[in-house]
Formats: structure tokens, sequence, C-alpha cells
């Protein structure tokens, strides 16, 4: 397959601005229902102390796992 040349969207990703300017700079938690590959709840590692992520597809939860590996929280 060859390389994405274009940035990712879809509906959800559009929001992803909304979302992260709605939250405080620091909280303790942080809940992404349907995840899916974890693109925000990245994102919302970066502010929260402890995210979890939930979606009903477990091969968006296996890929939301991998790229998230190298986060504590």
């Amino acid at each position: 397959m060859p390389a994405r040349t274009t940035p990712r969207w879809n509906h959800n990703i559009a929001y992803h601005r909304f979302v992260l300017a709605s939250m405080p700079q620091r909280c303790r938690t942080a809940l992404d229902i349907g995840c899916g590959d974890g693109m925000l709840a990245l994102q919302l590692a970066a502010r929260a102390g402890s995210v979890i992520g939930v979606d009903p597809d477990p091969a968006s939860i296996r890929a939301a796992r991998e790229q998230s590996a190298g986060h504590a929280n």
C-alpha cells in the first residue's frame, strides 16, 4: 500500500480540537467512548493523569493498545 500523502480525516477527527479546547489543561481522568484506534485518547493523555478508551470493536482496541504502548497513563 502506498504511503499516505494527505492528512487523515473523518467526522470524529474533525471534533478533536473542540474536545481538547473544552477540557482543562490538566485533569485526573479522561474517558474516550468509541475510541477507535486511540488517536484522541493519545491527545487526551497529554493532559490527563489517566485515560480510559472503550470501543465495541476488538480490532480497534488492539490498534489503540499498540499505539499507546509507550504511554503509562
